[in-house]
Formats: C-alpha cells, sequence, structure tokens
C-alpha cells in the first residue's frame, strides 16, 4: 500500500494539518507516482540536481 493509502485512512483534521501546501485531491491523484519518484537525489544546486528538478517537474505537470 502507497503512503497515500495510509495517510488517507487517518481522520480529515490530521491530514487537513498534513497538506497544507500541497492539495489532498492532487496527492490523492499522483500519490504512487510521486512515491516512485528519486527525490532523494535533489540535495543539491548542481547541474545533475537542476536537471533532474527540472525533469521531474515537467513530468508532474505531464501527469496532471
Amino acid at each position: 500500500m502507497s503512503l497515500w493509502g495510509l495517510v488517507s485512512k487517518m481522520p480529515p483534521e490530521k491530514v487537513q494539518r498534513l497538506y497544507v501546501d500541497f492539495p489532498q485531491h492532487l496527492r490523492h491523484l499522483l500519490g504512487d507516482w510521486l512515491e516512485s519518484q528519486p527525490w532523494e537525489f535533489l540535495v543539491g544546486s548542481d547541474a545533475f540536481c537542476c536537471n533532474l528538478a527540472s525533469a521531474l517537474l515537467s513530468d508532474t505537470v505531464q501527469h496532471l
């Protein structure tokens, strides 16, 4: 089960506090995809991280 699957079973007031900046409906829509992306590599400002961030942003927009 995805992390979102677990979070979505929490009481609504707790979920709302967790997702102030990121809309819940988008998190629900993109849950599995978001969790499968290599976010752990976005730790610097070098060319690799910038290119990866750009690619992830493009992919996110495409999934929406």
